[in-house]
């Protein structure tokens, strides 16, 4: 088997084991349940905002440790996060051991940075689109089985929300081994900067040289601040670029803050003691599919975004804060449920759209570095929404989503303000001109990194 094959099988097998968290769905019910048996007030207020803190502290100072330890290490430090984590779940109890908990799976979850690039360091850029669509597609394979599996097994009554812990324990700890079987990377984009040539494997070989190697640390600190500052300097100066960026920002704040609280929504309005059958496990497993596919399927959409974007931005904003409005709103979990599968189809579709533009903007050594700082500038939005919301204000799990509801209709909002000025600038001349389908779609797309897409 080729070098690059064996590689891109163990990372895909990475990604589905460590995706495979079955109890995941079920999170919330057995915090709630007689194994943790927390309050709600505990588990809404002192241990889900402390995964928002967590990954934003981590965050840069991972961005740069994937870079200086040449990933691989971090891709095995995150199989630990995760074996932590669900090692607390089964035998860690009150409120500390959870927010505890909750700091491990933020460690885990942070170090996902150097699993998106791993691969692109390590094998040849003619296999980029190859190895993004496998490691891809194993990722939502292994959380649509999550979603199926924890449905199916607690429908059935095979496991319950504290045996299914120890299923996920069993699937992570798979993942850690896997992780550790990866070969070594010689190269990095920053700290290990070197002009390395793929072999006729399609992995990448490369030799330090002896001034690299005798290089002090303050000039190379400094050499890798100018080249950060170089490639920030060309990505944001960019202003189609950072159109998208801000939604992107914006949009997964939002995203990442419905995920963490949907479960407690979803308590609110179906309590598990009235309620036999949940079916929060099928209800993702769902979403996971057709987020799949609708990503997948706008792959082959040639549409003018230049012209479209911020319209099409606007609209789909709109139709997400009108979804969560409801999702406050309402007293049925069918309901809920519903709407909670359009609204992340929804942002599949969005940021799949938004990771093509980002990446066709930029030179392949920024991906990462862009990736990372919207990600940042996401959770730093969503700290504050989490600070101010959820443990300042303690707001309910219905009014949050009303709260949610309404940012977005103000994303929305200012999206059709710039769709409405780009329309102005043209003209009525001008649209008639416009072609609202791509002249020249490419023959060979840029694919943005694995996990660009964020599904959590």
């Amino acid at each position: 088997m080729d070098t690059w094959l064996r590689t891109c099988l163990l990372l895909c097998l990475y990604g589905f084991f460590k995706e495979l968290r079955p109890s995941e769905p079920f999170l919330t019910e057995y915090l709630l349940g007689p194994q943790q048996n927390l309050t709600e007030n505990q588990v809404y207020y002192d241990v889900y905002p402390v995964w928002t803190y967590s990954y934003l502290s981590l965050l840069i100072v991972v961005l740069l440790l994937t870079d200086l330890l040449r990933y691989k290490p971090v891709i095995v430090f995150e199989g630990i996060g995760y074996v932590v984590t669900w090692s607390l779940l089964l035998w860690g109890r009150g409120v500390g051991a959870m927010q505890l908990m909750e700091f491990t799976y933020g460690i885990a979850t942070s170090t996902e940075v150097a699993y998106y690039t791993y691969i692109y360091a390590k094998v040849s850029s003619k296999f980029y689109q190859r190895v993004t669509s496998y490691t891809r597609a194993a990722l939502l394979t292994g959380r649509f089985m999550s979603g199926v599996l924890a449905q199916v097994l607690t429908s059935t009554h095979l496991l319950n929300y504290h045996t299914l812990n120890y299923f996920s324990l069993t699937s992570v700890i798979i993942a850690f081994l896997i992780a550790c079987c990866l070969p070594s990377v010689s190269t990095s984009i920053y700290f290990h900067r070197q002009q390395y040539v793929p072999t006729s494997e399609g992995d990448s070989s490369s030799s330090l040289t002896g001034n690299q190697e005798k290089e002090s640390i303050i000039a190379k600190i400094s050499k890798v601040a100018g080249f950060i500052w170089d490639d920030f300097k060309s990505a944001y100066s960019n202003k189609y670029l950072l159109k998208w960026s801000i939604w992107w920002a914006f949009a997964t704040c939002g995203n990442f803050q419905v995920g963490n609280y949907i479960q407690p929504l979803w308590e609110s309005i179906a309590p598990m003691n009235d309620n036999e059958n949940l079916y929060n496990g099928a209800v993702e497993a769902a979403q996971t599919l057709l987020s799949a596919l609708a990503a997948f399927g706008v792959g082959y959409l040639h549409l003018n975004w230049e012209f479209l974007g911020e319209g099409t931005l606007a609209v789909i904003s709109l139709i997400d804060g009108l979804l969560l409005c409801f999702m406050g709103l309402t007293s049925s979990i069918i309901v809920g449920y519903i709407n909670y599968i359009f609204f992340r189809v929804s942002y599949q579709v969005l940021i799949t759209i938004a990771s093509y533009q980002v990446a066709k903007e930029l030179k392949a050594d920024s991906y990462g570095l862009v990736f990372g700082l919207n990600m940042f500038v996401s959770l730093l939005l969503q700290s504050i929404l989490t600070f101010v919301v959820v443990e300042t204000l303690e707001t309910e799990p219905y009014m949050q989503f009303i709260i949610y509801g309404v940012y977005y209709l103000v994303l929305a909002f200012f999206f059709f303000m710039l769709s409405a000025y780009a329309c102005g600038k043209l003209g009525f001349n001008g649209l008639r001109e416009i072609n609202v389908w791509e002249t020249q779609p490419g023959q060979s797309i840029q694919e943005p990194p694995v996990g660009t897409t964020e599904a959590f």
